[in-house]
């Protein structure tokens, strides 16, 4: 009886919905009655389907992290939230403040479930197509690699060897033109190429105002420059179009 008690207090303790895009990060989105529009693509289906959510629903799934792991994560996030609202207002970070934002690019990138399951080493979309093929696998051995997966998070966010091609890079905030905006994805974090290759860029949107680049300007090296940029009118097209051919599903 003992261990029922305490069994079902622990679960009580449990956080149910697990924000892989936190709830912060999603907010500037939704429009005055707190709502986002959402375009989803479901499993199987062909068509894209349309719906309104909010901040707190968007971007989390239930039961996504062990408890230890969201705790984790809500400490880095409380972290990051002030220095995620100067990189909107266009204030400049110092070192520290740098070095925070780094590690919380390679956490954002590392934490979604589409990331979780590559590093498990599943296809999510080949076994909602054919579910006879998970029954060649044995719940042990799927919640094994799972668990690895889920360790590897917090340990990818703070690789000493991943953290300088995130740092050293340049900075860009970029806004667009009058009438233009920026979309988010399921996958928050995109990254085009190799992180050692100096032509790779990483792309965070911020806010439908605001999109995070991480680049090098003018050629290697890099001058850990941050610097805020206006587009063109039409000049987010390109930053949407990669958004959403890398999300996964929203």
């Amino acid at each position: 009886l003992h261990t029922s008690v305490c069994s079902v207090l622990k679960f009580m303790n449990q956080t149910v919905y697990n924000h892989y895009s936190p709830r912060f990060t999603n907010q500037p989105w939704a429009n005055n009655h707190g709502q986002i529009i959402r375009l989803s693509f479901p499993a199987g289906s062909t068509r894209v389907a349309s719906s309104t959510t909010g901040p707190n629903q968007w971007g989390a799934e239930k039961y996504l992290y062990p408890q230890a792991l969201e705790d984790a994560l809500g400490t880095i996030e409380s972290r990051v939230a002030p220095i995620y609202q100067m990189l909107l207002a266009n204030e400049k970070l110092n070192p520290i403040e740098r070095l925070i934002w780094a590690r919380w690019i390679l956490c954002q990138f590392s934490r979604t479930p589409t990331h979780i399951l590559e590093l498990a080493g599943m296809e999510e979309d080949i076994w909602a197509l054919f579910p006879d093929l998970a029954s060649d696998f044995s719940s042990a051995e799927t919640q094994v690699s799972i668990n690895a997966a889920m360790n590897g998070i917090l340990t990818f966010q703070d690789s000493d060897k991943l953290m300088p091609f995130i740092i050293l890079r340049d900075w860009i905030v970029l806004r667009p033109a009058l009438g233009d905006f920026f979309i988010k994805g399921d996958v928050p974090v995109v990254i085009r190429g190799a992180l050692a290759k100096d032509n790779t860029v990483i792309i965070y949107p911020l806010s439908p105002c605001h999109c995070f680049v991480a680049t090098v300007l003018g050629g290697f090296p890099p001058h850990q420059a941050q610097v805020e940029h206006r587009l063109r009118h039409g000049g987010t097209t390109a930053y949407n179009r990669l958004i959403a051919a890398c999300a996964s599903r929203e």
